[in-house]
Order: C-alpha cells, then sequence, then structure tokens
C-alpha cells in the first residue's frame, strides 16, 4: 500500500489530463490482453473523471458478464486480488460495483504513477 503522501499524491494526478489519458491507455492495454476493446476515443481524449468511472464500471461488468473465462486472468493483470473482488461482489453493499471500479482505477492509475515517478 502507498504511504499516504503518495496516495495524496497520486489523487492529485487525476485533475491533469494527460495523467488521466496515460491512465486510460494502461486500462486498454490491460483489458486489450484479454479480448476487450474500448471505443477508439477511450486513447484519443482524456476523460472526465466521471466518465472514465462509468466507461470502466461498464468495461468491468461486461468482462464479469459476457466473459467470464478472461475475469481472472484480467484481475491478475490489473494487479488486483481475486479476493478484494470477491469480497465487494458479494457483500450485501448495492454500490459494490463503483467501489471495486475505484479500485481498479486507482491500481491502474499506479502503474501509470510509478512509472512517471521512477522511470
Amino acid at each position: 500500500m502507498l504511504p499516504e503522501k503518495n496516495n495524496s499524491e497520486l489523487e492529485e494526478r487525476f485533475d491533469h489530463e494527460q495523467f488521466r489519458l496515460k491512465t486510460q491507455l494502461q486500462i486498454a492495454k490491460d483489458f486489450a490482453v484479454h479480448g476487450f476493446e474500448f471505443a477508439p476515443a477511450f486513447s484519443l481524449h482524456a476523460h472526465a473523471i466521471e466518465t472514465l468511472v462509468d466507461t470502466l464500471a461498464e468495461a468491468l461488468m461486461y468482462m464479469i458478464e459476457k466473459q467470464s473465462s478472461s475475469w481472472h486472468p484480467l484481475l491478475y493483470t490489473m494487479d488486483v486480488s481475486e479476493q478484494t473482488y470477491l469480497q465487494l461482489a458479494t457483500s450485501n453493499n448495492p454500490n459494490w460495483l463503483a467501489e471495486f471500479t475505484w479500485i481498479v482505477l486507482r491500481r491502474e492509475a499506479l502503474k501509470v504513477f510509478f512509472r512517471e515517478k521512477y522511470s
């Protein structure tokens, strides 16, 4: 887990279009490995964070429902534990998908963050 300072740094980066676009590209790359292609505009223009979250949630639900054989490998590629997914998906929380989407988004953004910071 990131120290508090780095979490704040990561959250602040979402305010920058270039960082969001790089995160979108990372998401598209990870999903493409498992047969899911986003609309071309997803990789061309930085979306507002709300649009990004909605688009990612739709893609996650599609993979869960329609591409179940690719779901576990996708979790591995995104570096999100199956246990995290199962805890949320089997909870009584009606907003579990929104919470899980934010977990995935932060994890994908961390890949970009670390690449920028340490490369």
